[in-house]
């Protein structure tokens, strides 16, 4: 039975507590969140023998707390302090998106992780779906042809739902909709592309908030593919997509799954074989993370994703600050 903490008990951890909650192999043994009422009402909801804990440096301070894992879902800019302290002490982590705010703590974290031998896995959306497990085993056999543009964009009312929310706060953000649900969005991309963005452009609007709101990217990547994404946040309705153009077909998909449509030459339906098991081991990230923990399945979004994100990101917002395309930072071969 691996030991698990759960730090952070806001509203995003509701979905962390149901998913831990099926995972026979897990058992959730510490609560934790400077809130007391917070953790309290997890305890009383999910994990009735949990312990409670006001702080993540007091948790890690007990001896009593015999932990394998952590799972943080708290504000984006303790991520990398957290993430570091536990795997400095043996302890598995995973973490929400975005893994860090800059590429700084995010090659700090890849050079830990490589150290320690231990596992950080980060709750991205779209490598855990069908779709994207189809896709990507399309792409490694060379069937959906050479990449040539991809288009994705993203509407939602985020800029209304985070108002006077740390989401809105830059300090503890790191950025805006662009760092938040933009970064499942920028991820589902990378992913399937398996391949580094090199140079990018960016336009921001903070629609009169602390934050970005709005924001177009370009982008090219090292395999010669180009990009376009639109991010935004002031919209009403909640709607995205992704779409692919290589040589061989057109795809249609979004990064949470549910949707694929892939077109081949003479506008023809190209069949799609999708097998969609009720719970396929990892079909989550905390399932995946426990079968990868058990030596029974590599991690579908390990530290390498953050990396990437994180890099990106750096040269997104300097591309907004300066009107200029930027050179993304290369990433790490190793990686």
């Amino acid at each position: 039975m691996l030991k698990f903490a759960l730090v952070g008990c806001g509203k995003m951890a509701h979905w962390h507590a149901q998913q831990l909650e099926t995972i026979h192999e897990v058992k959730v043994v510490a609560l934790v969140d400077p809130i007391s009422e917070h953790s309290h009402q997890f305890k009383e909801k999910y994990f009735h023998h949990a312990a409670e804990y006001a702080s993540f440096e007091s948790l890690l301070a007990d001896s009593h707390a015999k932990l394998d894992a952590v799972v943080l879902s708290t504000p984006h800019s303790a991520h990398y302090p957290q993430a570091k302290a536990a795997l400095e002490r043996g302890l598995h982590v995973l973490v929400e998106k975005p893994m860090v705010t800059s590429s700084r703590h995010a090659n700090e974290l890849w050079k830990l992780v490589d150290k320690s031998k231990k596992l950080l896995g980060i709750t991205f959306q779209a490598p855990y779906t069908p779709e994207f497990g189809y896709l990507a085993a399309e792409r490694d056999k060379g069937h959906l042809g050479k990449v040539q543009i991809i288009s994705g964009w993203l509407s939602q009312m985020w800029m209304h739902n985070t108002a006077k929310t740390w989401r809105q706060d830059p300090k503890i953000s790191g950025g805006g909709q662009m760092y938040d649900s933009g970064a499942h969005l920028l991820n589902a991309i990378m992913w399937l592309m398996n391949d580094p963005v090199i140079q990018v452009g960016c336009f921001i609007n903070k629609c009169d908030s602390p934050v970005d709101i709005n924001g177009v990217v370009i982008a090219r990547f090292q395999n010669g593919a180009i990009a376009s994404i639109a991010i935004g946040g002031n919209c009403p309705l909640f709607r995205s997509e992704i779409q692919i153009q290589t040589d061989e077909m057109f795809i249609i998909t979004d990064q949470y799954g549910g949707k694929l449509e892939m077109i081949g030459k003479e506008n023809k339906p190209i069949p799609i074989h999708l097998h969609k098991d009720a719970s396929p081991p990892g079909s989550s990230p905390h399932a995946n993370f426990v079968q990868a923990i058990l030596g029974k399945q590599p991690l579908r979004a390990p530290v390498r994703y953050g990396v990437l994100l994180s890099v990106l990101m750096d040269a997104i917002y300097e591309s907004a600050s300066t009107g200029r395309l930027i050179d993304v930072k290369p990433v790490p071969r190793e990686i």
